[in-house]
């Protein structure tokens, strides 16, 4: 007799059981079955996998893992409260990692509310790593032209603004290399990622995408990555980086009014999110009106396959 609390792949029967749970822990009310037919839309055009796990036909846990371009997988998962049993979300995170392991993706993603701390012990029991709690911020409506920021006025003079689209794509790959040297932003993701696949993830984020590279002397001091939200309308700040030896010279303001302005003139609220650990980039970004809306709490895992030839001879 197979085991109940085993993680599956369900089955036609109780397919609609299984995504219900990824919307809502056990005991709660179930979603609406417009909600779950348009989850089940996202798991065939999206070639997701889904696993379950529990009482057949009313499972205690569910995670399904949509594949992004850029080779990493996002995982969505019950929501659990402090109550709730985690070990059956667990295994079913334990499935998916394992299967992610047999992919092409080097990464996977794990993102939940703060409250669902239910959800972070299922984490825990799968073996992902935490990586930070996430601070979405944005401006509550279009923003209203500003005055220079207060940084050295003589930074903003030597600034020249090159299009990311006239750079070879290496040199833009080199630049991001060195803006993630010590960033204080979820330092966890330092080395888990090739520059052509962040790249590639930030390209499929929104649509008509602005990418600007810094120069001062005509060196590259720093990257911005601008994307508009069609979902949200709104502009997303995708990225801002500064090389190591650039820092501490209130040249942020400058890139943080560069993407100001950008919203102004194409009349759409700015947002980005940011590791609440970065106390620096949050003191900035509030200079700009940029105000807190949300949270959440951010698990990964390394599924890459290991390299054959790294592997030292026995």
């Amino acid at each position: 007799m197979t085991d109940p609390i085993h993680p599956r792949s369900p089955d036609s029967r109780e397919m609609d059981a299984a995504l219900g749970r990824l919307l809502a822990p056990p005991g709660s009310s179930q979603p609406a079955p417009s909600t779950v037919r348009n989850l089940k839309v996202s798991l065939r055009e999206e070639r997701g996998q889904l696993w379950c796990a529990g009482p057949y036909g009313a499972p205690e846990g569910a995670v399904l893992a949509l594949p992004r371009p850029g080779k990493i997988e996002m995982l969505l998962t019950t929501p659990l409260g402090p109550a709730d049993n985690p070990q059956p979300t667990g295994l079913c995170l334990q499935a998916a990692l394992a299967a992610g392991r047999k992919s092409r993706n080097h990464l996977t993603q794990l993102v939940h509310l703060p409250e669902a701390v239910g959800t972070a012990e299922a984490a825990k029991f799968a073996g992902m790593e935490w990586l930070a709690e996430l601070q979405f911020l944005r401006t509550p409506s279009v923003p209203e032209p500003m005055d220079t920021p207060s940084g050295n006025p003589q930074n903003k003079r030597c600034i020249e603004w090159c299009l990311c689209e006239k750079m070879g794509r290496k040199d833009l790959q080199d630049l991001l290399l060195q803006t993630y040297v010590d960033a204080k932003d979820c330092p966890g993701l330092r080395g888990r990622r090739e520059p052509k696949d962040i790249l590639i993830g930030h390209e499929a984020s929104g649509i008509n995408h602005h990418w600007v590279a810094a120069q001062m002397n005509n060196e590259c001091i720093g990257v911005l990555l601008l994307a508009e939200s069609p979902e949200r309308h709104l502009l997303q700040v995708l990225y801002v980086g500064i090389v190591p030896k650039h820092r501490g010279k209130s040249l942020g303001q400058h890139f943080m009014k560069y993407a100001y302005d950008k919203a102004i003139a194409q009349k759409l609220p700015l947002s980005l999110h940011v590791d609440r650990q970065n106390t620096p980039a949050l003191k900035l970004y509030h200079r700009f009106g940029l105000q807190a809306r949300e949270s959440r709490v951010a698990w990964i895992a390394d599924i890459r396959k290991p390299n054959p030839s790294t592997r030292p001879n026995t």
